[in-house]
């Protein structure tokens, strides 16, 4: 008896296997670049602050149930001064606006450094680790796809979920 394979399925499998590869920071090498790039460390890094600072601010705002006009009143801000702190490519505030934010909010502003070593062990180690996840989608898709086939074959393709 042939069997037709549901080529559909396996597909689907590949693709997330594909996509995985796509976006894993493996390709990315962020860790070299960190590690070997000054100009590239310090641009991420500063987006990364910046990122940081404007999220906290716009999930602990809405936390706390308050509008961009209510942190405004409270801090003796406009709300497009707000506004302007809830977004990740501003970088105009001091410290004594943070202060402010944070004592509206409720919150205490910390503040930390982190050797750059650290952070590329981090990433060194989130990359092995997306790594190791990629290879075990790929062989698990490939041992799934071995054991519905032997089933599809032994049973004459009427159960497997691969053949028709």
């Amino acid at each position: 008896m042939m069997m037709k394979l549901n080529t559909k399925k396996i597909k689907l499998i590949n693709v997330e296997a594909k996509r995985m590869t796509l976006i894993s920071p493996i390709k990315l090498n962020i860790a070299d670049k960190l590690e070997k790039n000054k100009k590239f460390r310090e641009r991420f890094f500063r987006g990364q602050a910046q990122d940081r600072i404007a999220m906290n601010i716009r999930e602990l705002r809405k936390k706390r149930k308050k509008l961009q006009v209510d942190l405004a009143k409270e801090t003796n801000m406009k709300q497009s001064a707000v506004s302007r702190i809830e977004q990740a490519d501003y970088s105009g505030w001091s410290f004594n606006t943070l202060f402010r934010v944070a004592d509206a909010l409720e919150a205490r502003l910390m503040v930390s450094f982190e050797p750059v070593e650290d952070v590329v062990d981090w990433y060194r180690r989130k990359e092995e680790s997306k790594r190791e996840r990629l290879i075990l989608i790929k062989e698990s898709a490939l041992k799934w796809w071995i054991i519905m086939k032997r089933n599809g074959e032994d049973k004459g393709g009427k159960n497997c979920s691969l053949c028709t």
